[in-house]
């Protein structure tokens, strides 16, 4: 429960980061504070519902294989993470990869609402912010 509400903050940041950043006009910097924000707000569902995951590859076996199909959660949530997961390493090592500021918003929306999802999946399972 306390490393789920770490990281339930550890999204809250990531997510308020993103928001700076886009108002910043870095928006390649935005979309990979956002798709952190997804990964840590996935991964504090798992770690409540007892897995013990840690890495991106993890959270996204443990989400594909054994928990999205429990109906809990959307099925395009694994393929959302995903593709947030590439995006940020895209953003942090694609040297030469360019993203437009309509690509970083249309993602963040997407982001936002299964963000959104998730955040409510915790609250009724008691799940809080450790800051």
């Amino acid at each position: 429960m306390l490393l789920a509400g770490r990281d339930l903050e550890a999204s809250a940041q990531s997510w308020e980061a993103a928001e700076v950043l886009v108002s910043q006009r870095l928006h390649r910097d935005a979309l990979g504070r956002a798709a952190s924000s997804l990964f840590h707000a996935v991964r504090a569902v798992l770690l409540r519902a007892g897995y013990n995951v840690r890495s991106s590859g993890e959270v996204l076996d443990v989400l594909s294989l054994r928990f999205a199909g429990a109906g809990e959660l959307p099925p395009e949530i694994a393929a959302v993470l995903a593709r947030a997961q590439r995006y940020q390493e895209l953003c942090d090592f694609g040297v030469g990869w360019v993203v437009t500021p309509e690509r970083v918003v249309a993602e963040l929306e997407v982001y936002e609402e299964h963000r959104s999802g998730l955040l409510s999946v915790l609250a009724s399972r008691g799940v809080k912010s450790s800051a």
